[in-house]
């Protein structure tokens, strides 16, 4: 069965009668939000009847439709900061707002949904129906754009009027929006996001010498911070250290002249044959040949999967805060929180595991046992399935 907006698969009808579920996500990437939701979405399906809403084809889409989940991939309605630039941009998102909405007035009437679950505020269309079919509508706030400012508080205002549960992945995201929209406190709960532990084997094994290897994982954009961290590697270099920085992640197209930029930092400051760009890699490898794990952003993360990840595989991380790290890892027991936009306090921190690979070791292997025991994949899926049956 297909729609024309693009194309929709579907899974046989289950024998089971179950509420039927409609998420909207705001990507088909396999970056934190996209894959915080997938790493949910087995539990869900099998509490729920689920289709789950596409802005635009990606893995995301295969990788839901193995979980079981009818897929649909739409106009794009995702809320995107180039879809600002001007009046016609804002006119042509507002069509296509409209295009998938009417994609999925038509599924809605056909067989109705019970529930909505937006998994970001990206995702704005669900507010949109919300308001429409006058159904439960669930808001998981995973990022929180602070910048223009006036976007996050109609988005806040916007949850407000239409959001029966909010549900935030730590308490510093819950902080943020609440902050903005006091009323929104007694209807918003944390749910730090969950991984699946690696394996043994494929955890990472200490080095005790050789050069630092560091890993960088994140998609090339201004939050990201990854020209602080060459910064820093451009000192360690200046001090006779030798690192070698990985960096894992893409660049949407309107971020293209800041990849560009980035390596052509690295080639002023003179460090380029120590700095390679992978591109975006998906699983353990980001992690498993690496000593360190840096998450430099510019603006504190709300959560960040990659401190949880990195610490799982047994690296020490060194993080930007405060922020979600801050309630993933443990000053000076799994790793360091630092000043967002310091490259001397990021150089700091990271040179003290280089001169003390011992510690390193012991960061490592304490993260690994606070992953294991506050953020499993079985509590986390057991939250979010647990708000969205709620009434």
């Amino acid at each position: 069965m297909h729609n024309e907006d693009s194309g929709a698969t579907f899974r046989p009808s289950s024998p089971r009668v179950q509420p039927r579920l409609l998420i909207v996500t705001g990507s088909a990437e396999l970056y934190g939000s996209d894959r915080s939701l997938l790493n949910a979405l087995d539990a869900l399906v099998g509490a729920f009847d689920v289709t789950l809403a596409f802005p635009s084809p990606g893995p995301a889409v295969a990788a839901a439709q193995n979980a079981g989940a009818h897929t649909m991939i739409l106009s794009d309605y995702a809320l995107r900061r180039r879809n600002f630039k001007s009046p016609w941009a804002v006119a042509k998102w507002l069509n296509r707002v409209r295009s998938a909405k009417h994609t999925l007035d038509r599924h809605h009437r056909h067989m109705p949904f019970t529930t909505i679950y937006s998994n970001t505020f990206a995702a704005f269309i669900g507010p949109v129906l919300r308001n429409s079919w006058k159904i439960r509508h669930i808001l998981h706030v995973r990022e929180c754009p602070m910048e223009p400012r006036w976007q996050i508080s109609i988005l806040c205002k916007s949850a407000a009027r239409t959001s029966d549960v909010v549900l935030c992945n730590s308490n510093y995201t819950k902080g943020l929006i609440t902050k903005v929209q006091p009323n929104l406190g007694p209807r918003t709960r944390v749910v730090h996001n969950g991984i699946a532990m690696p394996l043994e084997s494929a955890m990472v094994e200490p080095r005790t010498s050789g050069a630092l290897r560091i890993s960088c994982v994140g998609r090339i954009h201004p939050k990201k911070g990854q020209s602080v961290l060459l910064d820093a590697a451009s000192m360690a270099q200046r001090d006779g250290r030798n690192w070698e920085l990985h960096f894992f992640g893409d660049a949407l197209a309107e971020h293209r002249e800041l990849s560009d930029g980035l390596r052509a930092q690295a080639k002023t400051l003179g460090i380029e044959s120590s700095v390679t760009w992978h591109g975006f890699v998906d699983g353990e490898a980001r992690y498993n040949t690496c000593d360190v794990a840096v998450v430099p952003s510019v603006y504190p993360e709300e959560f960040s999967l990659v401190c949880a990840e990195a610490q799982a595989m047994g690296l020490p991380v060194v993080a930007t805060g405060p922020g979600g790290p801050s309630e993933i890892l443990i000053e000076g027991e799994t790793g360091f929180i630092v000043a967002p936009r310091d490259p001397a306090a990021l150089y700091r921190a990271i040179a003290a595991l280089d001169d003390d690979r011992a510690l390193a070791a012991r960061f490592g292997a304490a993260g690994s046992a606070r992953v294991r025991e506050h953020f499993s994949l079985d509590a986390y899926c057991a939250n979010v399935v647990t708000a969205l049956q709620s009434t």
